[in-house]
């Protein structure tokens, strides 16, 4: 690991994807989406991002100009048609319309389909809780099939992260998880590196479990919902319910889909605590239990109880201030489009200040 100025990541990153051809405006704020997943700590989804959207835009495969065209639309919800522009964009987009027509409706909801890769949830939560708004974000791949059902060895679903934002009197809960046992980022950077899984998460065809993610790269094995083998319909249902929510209700679910592209169906929903019992008595009400949660007493020797969002906001908060961390792997693979591209690489470190 070795730490960068953000500002510095932050030029080099839009100047990097301008140069791929993505208009300016669009490149600065895919580029910010990005680092802030590294800021909050999900690095398998931020920078780590980069070569590929580089290359999509190069290719083709990401549309850098136009917008995307409202399919269906009511007082409180819209359906996108986003024809593959770039995910980060267009997913930070829906979230700003849904909490507009929150603050006029109370509830905003936005459905996208067939936006570009959409990265890290995580990164478009404080848009909204900055606002004042409760914000669910959830996505899936159509295309992709790489999570289990729960008692079976086929692979049905992508791993459909899910996400929330809460504020509350001081900081925001920030959630980010998975109806699976793990993202894909994380097997492919341990299977990288030859470590073994954390805990088994894989299910092989033969219907053991095991920590090898080689087992999932190489040999098709499935992963499995979040519960495991014991528990897993608790994972199961989540991933019908993301399914149901960020694919079939914008009309792009996995029936009739084909071919590779890594397009997410997307689900925005925003609320204006206004509109219900009043946002002072929301957020006080969400800071009052995210207190009583971090007071919980813990088995000796364990750390204190942390509220989702707590750890990130630290991490982003010392980040901003000390530099972000990369590993070298993340600087290693964006140094060839640096080389094709003639956008120089920062050097690793702070300004000096003056």
């Amino acid at each position: 690991m070795q730490r960068y100025s953000y500002e510095n990541l932050l030029d080099f990153s839009t100047r990097l994807l301008a140069a791929a051809g993505l208009p300016q405006d669009r490149a600065g704020l895919v580029a910010s989406l990005f680092l802030e997943a590294d800021l909050l700590g999900y690095s398998t989804h931020g920078l780590q991002r980069l070569p590929t959207n580089v290359e999509w835009l190069l290719n083709g495969e990401t549309r850098r100009d136009g917008t995307h065209r409202v399919v269906a639309s009511g007082r409180s919800c819209e359906t996108w048609d986003a024809a593959f522009l770039p995910g980060p964009w267009i997913t930070a987009l829906a979230v700003d319309r849904a909490c507009e027509m929150a603050e006029e409706a109370g509830i905003g909801t936005v459905a996208v389909r067939r936006a570009q890769h959409v990265a890290c949830l995580a990164s478009y939560l404080e848009r909204a809780t900055r606002r004042g708004m409760m914000i669910m974000i959830t996505a899936s791949t159509p295309t992709e099939a790489v999570v289990v059902p729960h008692g079976g060895l086929t692979r049905v679903f992508s791993c459909n992260p899910i996400a929330a934002g809460i504020p509350t009197d001081r900081d925001p809960m920030l959630i980010d998880t998975t109806a699976a046992m793990s993202a894909q980022g994380p097997l492919n950077r341990s299977y990288r590196l030859g470590r073994k899984l954390t805990v088994p998460m894989i299910v092989t065809g033969d219907g053991q479990v095991s920590d090898e993610p080689a087992d999932f790269v190489e040999r098709g094995g499935g992963i499995l919902p979040v519960g495991g083998m014991e528990q897993g319909y608790k994972g199961f249902s989540l991933a019908l319910l993301t399914e149901a929510l960020s694919g079939a209700l914008g009309g792009f679910g996995r029936s009739g889909q084909s071919g590779d592209s890594e397009a997410n169906g997307v689900f925005v929903q925003a609320i204006d605590p206004d509109h219900f019992a009043g946002r002072e008595t929301f957020t006080r009400e969400m800071g009052w239990l995210a207190d009583q949660c971090r007071a919980s007493a813990t088995a000796p020797g364990h750390a204190p109880v942390r509220v989702p969002g707590d750890r990130a906001l630290a991490l982003k908060r010392d980040q901003l201030e000390n530099g972000v961390m990369l590993a070298a792997t993340i600087a290693d693979d964006i140094r060839p489009w640096v080389a094709r591209l003639g956008i120089p690489f920062p050097e690793p470190g702070m300004p000096s200040q003056t």
